[in-house]
């Protein structure tokens, strides 16, 4: 039982280090054999990112207008993520946009430099999070930013799951290179553990939104599954870029559908 719990908790600290900044001292993980364990708590991850972005969002508001506030909101989740899933985002945008063949594709992606693509996606899908967000703090949307942000954080994680647990990985593995952010993780989304993350995810949607939570759920899974379905066409299966670029159109999918208006 404590090599259980001692396993889950290194497991939990690798989800944290491998895709956050939050400072965990002694208590970090950096042991990659950790890493395949920690995919199950993705949704958790997505929960803490979520809180602190809707912290700062509820403190600044006693200061600023909404609209200031939701930036700050945006920038403190950036800063605890250390942009991590936007800088995806930013090479698949330059990928697919500018590749042809799927080695192509995954030759810009790997390239660090910044493209014409990538620069206007990530500055289009940053737009449409803050006016989907400043319109949630205006209305009498039942959901609020704050709950909105946990929402839309533990769906776009969770969404890279599915993706992993659906489709193979093709970005080959080369001698001598740092291992590409998604293989480790890949062996590691069984059947059990994707069953383990969506009851935690669906916990923590429940207590977020309550039944509020139920369309933004229809909408990740749908968004996930057409981003897998083009993946698949483009590339024949997903990369860590690609999944790091689903959790981001996933969150802001979320954000749109709660500000939708009421039919």
């Amino acid at each position: 039982m404590t090599s259980f719990v001692g396993g889950q908790a290194r497991a939990l600290a690798a989800a944290f280090t491998f895709m956050t900044r939050v400072p965990l001292g002694a208590l970090a993980s950096h042991n990659p054999a950790d890493l395949p364990a920690s995919a199950v708590y993705f949704p958790v991850v997505g929960l803490v990112v979520g809180l602190v972005g809707g912290g700062v969002f509820i403190a600044a508001s006693w200061l600023w207008p909404s609209s200031i506030s939701v930036v700050l909101s945006m920038c403190a989740t950036v800063l605890v993520t250390g942009a991590f899933h936007e800088d995806a985002l930013a090479d698949a945008f330059d990928g697919f946009g500018g590749g042809w063949s799927r080695e192509q594709v995954l030759a810009i992606m790997k390239d660090s430099r910044v493209g014409s693509y990538a620069l206007v996606g990530v500055t289009l899908t940053l737009l449409a999070k803050f006016a989907a967000l400043t319109t949630l703090a205006s209305s009498d949307a039942t959901v609020g930013v704050a709950r909105a942000l946990v929402v839309a954080h533990v769906l776009g994680r969770w969404s890279s799951l599915l993706l992993i647990r659906r489709y193979a990985y093709v970005r080959p593995a080369a001698d001598g290179e740092r291992p590409s952010a998604g293989r480790p993780f890949i062996a590691g989304v069984t059947n059990f553990r994707l069953v383990v993350a969506t009851l935690i995810a669906l916990v923590i949607l429940e207590f977020a939104a309550g039944w509020h939570a139920l369309p933004p759920l229809i909408v990740a899974i749908v968004v996930t599954a057409a981003a897998g379905w083009y993946f698949d066409r483009r590339i024949g299966g997903i990369t860590g870029d690609a999944l790091g670029a689903a959790n981001q159109v996933v969150e802001v999918c979320v954000y749109l559908t709660l500000a939708a208006r009421p039919s």
